[in-house]
């Protein structure tokens, strides 16, 4: 890890070479410590042990055609739920006056009821296009159109 005023992120006192380099990055100003600055304003960079920085850590590097494979399949998904529930015939989340009722507890508690509703007439529609007990299903499945690979239209890493 590197010191943000070093990397050019941030301006820093203690670090008059980084000052005057634009009124967009911040001035930092570290607490006043006894014991003198931390080792990231003492040295250009610091190490970070594995245990400590795990929080961070990511399974696919960022920006890489495999990060954006699983990403965009992740949000895609997302979006489309997002678009089922505020199907204005259906739930309608997206409608606040769906729930008339004040305050945001009053409201989420209301939308997760939405939500939830949006869950069972989904799973409740998959049902249906089940063939069970060798019968035929209740209703067909939606055919997928065809369409080009993520890589045609995502931006490069």
């Amino acid at each position: 890890m590197m010191c943000p005023a070093d990397a050019g992120k941030t301006q820093c006192l203690i670090k008059p070479y980084t000052l005057g380099r634009g009124i967009h990055l911040p001035l930092v100003d570290p607490d006043p410590n006894p014991t003198g600055p931390v080792n990231v304003c003492r040295q250009r960079s610091i190490t970070i042990t594995p245990a400590a920085g795990a929080k961070h850590w990511q399974a696919l590097e960022y920006g890489t055609e495999e990060w954006q494979k699983v990403y965009f399949r992740l949000r895609n998904s997302v979006e489309g739920y997002n678009g089922y529930a505020k199907n204005p015939l259906a739930e309608s989340i997206e409608a606040s006056g769906t729930r008339r009722i004040r305050g945001i507890a009053a409201q989420t508690v209301l939308l997760v009821f939405q939500l939830a509703h949006a869950n069972r007439r989904k799973i409740k529609n998959w049902v249906e296009t089940l063939a069970l007990n060798g019968e035929r299903p209740r209703r067909r499945t939606h055919l997928r159109r065809q369409t080009e690979p993520q890589r045609a239209w995502a931006p490069a890493g």
